[in-house]
């Protein structure tokens, strides 16, 4: 889990951390929250699929692709969980804008209006390509890096473009998990009432590297 409190959340909105140096202690921080996790909640027996042209692996050919989530958070004794942010993104903030990455927000009843001490939530994310945050490479260059590996074995390039192949690719996701205080989480909070803690997760997504001329598989 990634810790942040309120100060560390507004140095991050003036850039302070973008430049490497480290934030200064808040004397009196306030761990309020005592566990968040996100992680894969089902199963999506779908694979992105990557179509070549003859020569290599050339398009993502998926538009898009849906991620079944388990979004957890646990606020310790006296505290509540006010609100959560789900993003495909590094440095996920509920209280920072995102620009163009994208993100999902809960708060209010989707948490159960500040009532609750433990927030378990499932959420299908359905994104675009071009919004999912790959770890490494994204299932091109998987796909590539696939038929690399294959031709350095001793298989020519048209043998390996002649039927598909399987690889990995790994998505990646973060929660942020905001906890006020008992008696200000159903009213009142606020960044400067509140503490955050943030967990990553890298989402295995199975991909298929098209047969060359082959057909995309629905």
């Amino acid at each position: 889990m990634v810790k942040q409190t309120a100060l560390t959340a507004a140095l991050l909105s003036v850039g302070i951390l973008a430049t490497g140096l480290a934030a200064p202690t808040e004397a009196h921080a306030k761990d309020w929250i005592e566990k968040v996790q996100v992680k894969r909640d089902g199963i999506n027996p779908k694979s992105i699929y990557v179509a070549s042209n003859g020569n290599g692996y050339s398009t993502i050919k998926t538009t898009s692709y849906t991620f079944p989530l388990g979004l957890y958070a646990k606020a310790k004794n006296g505290k509540r969980i006010v609100a959560m942010k789900l993003g495909a993104f590094q440095g996920v903030l509920y209280f920072e804008a995102d620009g163009a990455l994208w993100s999902k927000s809960f708060a209010h009843r989707a948490v159960g209006s500040g009532s609750k001490r433990t927030v378990s939530l499932h959420y299908n994310a359905k994104l675009p390509m071009n919004k999912i945050k790959w770890v490494g490479s994204n299932p091109k260059k998987r796909c590539n890096l696939r038929l690399q590996y294959l031709m350095s074995k001793g298989q020519s390039k048209q043998q390996v473009l002649s039927k598909n192949q399987s690889v990995k690719a790994y998505a990646y996701f973060e929660l942020d998990a905001v906890a006020a205080r008992k008696n200000k989480a159903k009213k009142g909070w606020k960044i400067s009432n509140t503490t955050n803690e943030r967990d990553g997760y890298k989402y295995e997504v199975n991909v298929i590297c098209g047969a060359s001329g082959g057909l995309m598989k629905k």
